[in-house]
């Protein structure tokens, strides 16, 4: 009675899972037995089955392969030169960027692999919405699991052309990844940089049309601390990825819009959204107490369970020579912390530990209601892509915007940003912030690729495409790609 879609060696989704719930890939993966054993055409008969697939999307992204380590601070966060480690680390072939390196290759598939495993997943229940009865859905649901499936797939496809394909800075009109928009055993062709790009912004414009019966985004669900629709893929958090494939095109103008629409929103004192982290949840708490991670800053997270266990065999002084760890060169290099005023910045007074001889990023040793929890889109990174996308129109603004952040992160008094920096220091400012803001979270490498920068600060080699563009499995490659 089950229906079982065969694995297909397809252009960007490999592996393929049975149901769009089960990968044959990761054992690990969501299983809700007996609904994993469903018929699909049963399974989205009622409204229980869009939320299983959309649960099932949201728990492989949360695996290691994808956002629990890989995609944030594990193989992302190490090309951007922010740790340091032993010569015996196992990351230490990525850290040279050694591609070729069956490990790191390893760490690459995965990533490949698990995000075309998540956009089939999606997929597959978006075939089911051109034939559903939208009767099935109570209240606004329809239309919300609707833009979660199409903003997530726009998300995903962007996290893969961000990775396996050139910047636009450094080719836009080089073929890019697969984007594929329909769950068959077909290849999909590819297309350029631009136009792949252009397909993000189109599926995440979709999905912000439905997602105007958000409830973040009416504001009937907002409340002091936190809304469980941050733990989905929200209407700010589709709105604030749209301003990224901006910026990434290159298009100031539309980055600058969209993204000043959502500080308008951000800033409503009465009805903010996603609120700024008030220092008394920092000071003067016991250490199990603090929040570390900004969590009522977070726009998108997501859930890891038992976080500790990829976590700790990292950052404390027992994870030995695979540790990644901080020296005070380090430290002073990314938090500037012999600058006078600049040693205070919560980023990094409550953000690093030692534990034993070393200093450890902190962040994600959390307690409590703390506990499990992934930073994926952040609150401040709005405000940095608005500084970059006016710093030349609109200069003072841009300075404004990089203020508050700070002010917020207890940078004040006689390190507040003067007004008369220009253009080129105030993106040498926005550098400095997304090196002491997403830490540990995979965004500064990216960062470097997106400028097409010739250097990574700290990194054995130069940086070009050879570094910055990952390779696509070896099997996709036989089949027509690079």
């Amino acid at each position: 009675m089950r229906k079982y879609i065969n694995q297909h060696m397809l252009r960007g989704a490999i592996a393929l899972c049975f149901l769009g719930l089960v990968l044959s890939s990761c054992e690990d993966y969501f299983d809700v037995s007996p609904k994993s054993q469903i018929p699909t055409d049963d399974l989205f008969s009622s409204e229980t089955g869009f939320f299983d697939q959309l649960t099932g999307v949201y728990s492989q992204m949360a695996s290691s392969k994808l956002y629990g380590q890989e995609m944030t601070f594990g193989l992302a966060e190490v090309l951007s030169q922010n740790y340091d480690m032993d010569a015996s680390n196992t990351y230490r072939y990525a850290a040279e960027y050694n591609y070729d390196n069956s490990g790191v290759k390893s760490r690459i598939d995965g990533v490949w692999v698990g995000s075309y495993n998540c956009i089939a997943n999606l997929n597959v229940m978006l075939d089911y919405y051109n034939t559903v009865d939208s009767t099935i859905f109570k209240e606004n649901h329809y239309n919300l699991y609707r833009g979660e499936a199409l903003g997530l797939r726009g998300f995903l496809h962007f996290e893969l052309l961000k990775a396996f394909s050139p910047s636009p800075a450094s080719n836009s009109q080089a073929m890019a990844i697969p984007y594929v928009t329909a769950y068959e055993p077909a290849i999909t062709s590819q297309k350029t940089v631009d136009e792949t790009i252009d397909l993000v912004i189109e599926d995440l414009t979709d999905a912000l049309s439905y997602l105007k019966s958000d409830s973040l985004y009416t504001g009937s669900d907002r409340f002091s601390f936190s809304s469980a629709r941050r733990y989905y893929f929200n209407y700010y958090a589709a709105k604030q990825i749209l301003a990224r494939a901006y910026l990434w095109k290159g298009d100031l103008d539309k980055a600058a819009e969209v993204a000043e629409e959502i500080i308008v929103d951000y800033e409503d004192e009465n009805n903010t959204p996603v609120v700024w982290t008030h220092f008394t949840e920092l000071q003067g708490r016991p250490s199990t107490q603090i929040n570390r991670i900004f969590e009522r800053e977070l726009t998108f997270r997501l859930d890891i369970p038992n976080m500790e266990d990829l976590v700790d065999p990292f950052f404390t002084e027992e994870a030995g020579s695979n540790s990644f760890y901080l020296t005070e060169e380090k430290l002073d290099l990314i938090f500037e912390k012999t600058r006078n005023g600049l040693g205070n910045d919560f980023r990094s007074l409550y953000g690093i530990e030692y534990d034993g001889e070393h200093q450890y990023p902190w962040k994600y040793h959390q307690y409590g209601s703390y506990d499990d929890i992934m930073p994926v889109i952040r609150k401040s990174e709005i405000y940095y892509i608005a500084a970059e996308a006016e710093k030349t129109i609109n200069p003072t603004r841009s300075i404004e915007l990089l203020n508050i952040v700070r002010s917020y992160r207890n940078i004040t008094d006689d390190n507040v940003l003067p007004e008369t920096l220009t253009s080129e220091e105030i993106q040498q400012e926005i550098f400095k912030e997304y090196r002491k803001e997403f830490l540990g979270e995979g965004q500064l490498f990216f960062y470097y690729k997106r400028l097409n920068l010739s250097t990574v600060e700290g990194a054995p080699v130069g940086a070009n495409d050879a570094v910055y563009v990952w390779p696509m499995p070896d099997n996709e490659i036989e089949f027509g790609g690079r």
